[in-house]
């Protein structure tokens, strides 16, 4: 796996991951397979209202709540230094939009750009700063606020592991979201190597910016993001705000909260900003053609993609861990 350097920098382009084939010979079909199983388990426990159903194999470490509903767990398995920790997604796709909020805030301690809190979002608490993991890009913030509230009882659980131990760290949807924003913590919060640490994700939004993912990058952490070519979860945020073109490289970076003064930031076109167009057709083209005067803020994956395509009769079922995601996993395991 290699890393381009920005080669076009007046118009912001970045190669920021170039694949080579021999990457996924370390993608083990099998251990997705069992992770997919554990992650099925939080969403029967979540379902059903019941204690969480471990097999004898895993010995229970810590449950992750969040406003006492079940989020995941620490297990670990029996005969073996492996580690697990796991994250569920949100019941539906309807609910995925529902909670979650994407402006993008400083991974460290949550933060505006500026170093100012985000006010004006609804549901956003307080910034709970993440120790020692310095400049790490920006996150989402919605998905920073739900991994804030499950941190300590995972990082708890993980510094009474044996520091040899192998930790896989796995999740469904905003649960991949969620694990993936556990990767810099773990790696400097806990005692484990980086090369120790094993991401695999399902089904997982973008929860970063172009920083994160480089910075993500250079932990060494090997990262499988598995997605299903169908889902349009692993699509969203869209990777920019700006369609046609980029803004110039000068151009200041677009605010992600509307300012006081209406002429600068969000909302300066479309059919309501003091350039608007009543026409509400019109009016989305004008403010399509205004965001290319701005730098729209961007929105990257991390991680090798592994990738599948099954089809199915609605849009929620191409995102179904068990009936899709299983399925494509079965598909890998077949080939071998």
């Amino acid at each position: 796996m290699t890393s381009l350097p920005n080669v076009n920098k007046p118009i912001e382009r970045v190669d920021v991951f170039l694949f080579e084939s021999s990457d996924y010979k370390e993608f083990d079909s099998l251990i997705a397979q069992e992770l997919a199983g554990l992650i099925q388990k939080v969403y029967k426990q979540f379902d059903e209202r019941n204690q969480l159903e471990l097999s004898g194999d895993y010995e229970l470490k810590s449950e992750l709540q969040e406003n006492d509903l079940p989020f995941g767990f620490v297990a670990s398995k029996k005969n073996s230094k492996d580690v697990f920790v796991v994250f569920r997604g949100t019941k539906t796709f309807a609910e995925w939009f529902k909670d979650v909020n994407i402006p993008l805030v400083s991974y460290n301690d949550g933060k505006n750009r500026d170093g100012s809190i985000l006010q004006k979002i609804q549901l956003i608490q307080s910034p709970v700063e993440i120790p020692k993991v310095g400049d790490f890009g920006r996150v989402t913030v919605g998905f920073r606020q739900i991994y804030i509230n499950l941190r300590d009882a995972m990082i708890n659980a993980l510094q009474k592991c044996d520091p040899d131990s192998r930790i896989f760290v796995t999740g469904h949807s905003l649960g991949g979201a969620l694990a993936t924003l556990a990767i810099p913590d773990i790696i400097k919060n806990t005692n484990f190597q980086p090369k120790d640490v094993i991401l695999y994700t399902f089904a997982s939004p973008r929860c970063g910016d172009r920083e994160f993912a480089i910075k993500f990058r250079e932990t060494g952490v090997r990262h499988w993001r598995i997605a299903n070519t169908e889902d349009f979860v692993t699509m969203i945020p869209f990777p920019t705000g700006n369609v046609f073109q980029p803004a110039p490289s000068e151009t200041p970076p677009e605010l992600d909260v509307l300012p006081k003064n209406p002429t600068v930031g969000l909302g300066t076109g479309g059919v309501t900003g003091p350039d608007r167009n009543p026409n509400p057709l019109f009016g989305f083209f004008k403010a399509m053609y205004d965001r290319n005067k701005r730098r729209m803020p961007d929105y990257v994956h991390t991680g090798t993609p592994v990738c599948f395509t099954i089809h199915a009769a609605a849009l929620e079922q191409h995102h179904n861990l068990e009936e899709i995601y299983m399925r494509g996993i079965l598909r890998f395991i077949q080939s071998k």
